[in-house]
């Protein structure tokens, strides 16, 4: 697996950070033109967990949501067969994206219930968090078997790697604000721009060190005004088969 080109920012570079809204309109024309978003998103997050399966080499859990968000996990979960001793997938929603389901289960993951890895949790070297994402939703907070088994991993004395899809499943993208179960991540791989939440309120506690996805949104995002600017370090990081 070839690794994304990227590059640290230093600290204390201010940074534009964009509401959820204004990143959905910037997607939507790209989206438009049949662009595979999702894709880039997920070639790009797959690289940067396969780089820290180097450090920390074992199984990967992946949490995937209804959306997006677990879309862009589901495909991501994919390509990791191939560098993980196994990948495991909980859907904590009925609702799924099928056709990544489909990819990633024919590259070898396996679906499993939350009950079943509630007791194998200290088993995982890294757990993929796909849970929720910028979706509109009147309720941010993760519930039922995926509350459980982020309530099991917080409770670890010794926890898994955590990679956060777009941002920590419970944080709102706009202001910041979270769920009391939220699983704070190491890294948070986030698409397209710069989510305003990652900066605000607890964003900057729970999200770990930021990865940037460039899926080419920036002539869109120049018709938004930035929801905030913040010295923030981040990486940025260009998928590898963007064309």
């Amino acid at each position: 697996m070839s690794e994304s080109a990227s590059g640290l920012l230093a600290s204390g570079e201010r940074v534009a950070a964009y509401s959820a809204d204004a990143v959905r309109a910037a997607e939507k024309p790209l989206l438009a033109e049949g662009r595979p978003l999702m894709r880039w998103a997920a070639a790009a997050l797959a690289d940067i967990v396969a780089q820290q399966l180097v450090a920390r080499p074992g199984r990967v859990l992946v949490l995937v949501g209804a959306g997006d968000n677990g879309g862009d996990a589901l495909y991501a979960a994919a390509e990791l067969g191939a560098v993980a001793e196994r990948v495991d997938l909980v859907l904590v929603r009925d609702r799924v994206h099928r056709a990544a389901l489909d990819a990633a289960v024919a590259a070898g993951a396996r679906v499993r219930s939350a009950s079943e890895v509630r007791g194998e949790l200290a088993e995982y070297a890294l757990v993929l968090d796909g849970i929720l994402g910028i979706g509109r939703l009147a309720d941010r907070r993760p519930r039922g078997g995926a509350r459980a088994l982020v309530e099991g991993v917080r409770g670890l004395r010794e926890q898994p790697f955590v990679v956060a899809v777009d941002l920590p499943s419970g944080l709102d993208p706009d202001d910041g604000t979270a769920d009391a179960a939220v699983l704070a991540a190491d890294v948070t791989v986030t698409f397209g721009a710069l989510k305003a939440g990652l900066v605000r309120g607890r964003g900057p506690e729970l999200s770990g060190l930021v990865h940037l996805v460039d899926l080419g949104l920036e002539p869109y995002l120049r018709l938004a005004h930035p929801a905030v600017t913040a010295p923030v370090q981040v990486v940025r990081v260009t998928p590898r088969d963007r064309s």
